[in-house]
């Protein structure tokens, strides 16, 4: 039959090899599809990465809630690191900052209904956009242009994918 120890492990396997396929799939959607005519894209991937750390700090476990949502934004931001051909590693830094910030102040914070997944992607993209200004750009960043094109559209275009994504996804992981 087989020894049950290798069949958990394959089956473990099997499950973060379909996530990170997911979590590509999606990047590539969001990276084609879902490209404004204002010249960025709607931040899902970063939405749905906090969105679930968010879910996994209000779990029975919030320490493997997190490491899960920490997950997510490693493989999201590897996955925009090829697609986007920025430098590797640049999206990922973003995102994983961008997530512990939020999964650190959840924890500490004793905020429940809608504002705590609006206030933790309004701060977790904020995060997010200013730490890939900081890396992708030579030289000293010019924070008013940077907010002008990239912040203030991120930060909103996130916002507003929120509410809908934080009921969605704590709906889908409780089904």
């Amino acid at each position: 039959m087989g020894d049950s120890q290798s069949r958990r492990l394959e089956e473990l396997l099997a499950r973060e090899l379909g996530l990170i396929l997911s979590i590509g799939g999606l990047a590539l959607a969001q990276v084609t599809l879902l490209s404004t005519p204002l010249g960025f894209s709607v931040p899902l991937l970063l939405v749905l990465a906090i969105c679930r750390t968010l879910i996994g700090v209000g779990s029975a476990f919030p320490d493997i809630g997190v490491i899960r949502g920490l997950r997510w934004s490693l493989y999201s931001g590897i996955s925009f690191d090829i697609l986007a051909a920025t430098p590797l590693g640049s999206h990922a830094l973003a995102m994983l900052l961008a997530t512990f910030a939020v999964a650190a102040a959840a924890r500490h914070l004793h905020i429940e209904g809608p504002m705590l997944p609006l206030i933790a992607v309004f701060i977790g993209s904020l995060i997010y956009e200013s730490v890939l200004a900081l890396l992708l750009q030579p030289g000293m960043v010019n924070w008013a242009s940077t907010a002008r094109i990239a912040l203030i559209p991120g930060v909103l275009a996130a916002v507003l994918l929120a509410l809908p994504a934080f009921f969605g996804l704590r709906w889908m992981l409780r089904v």
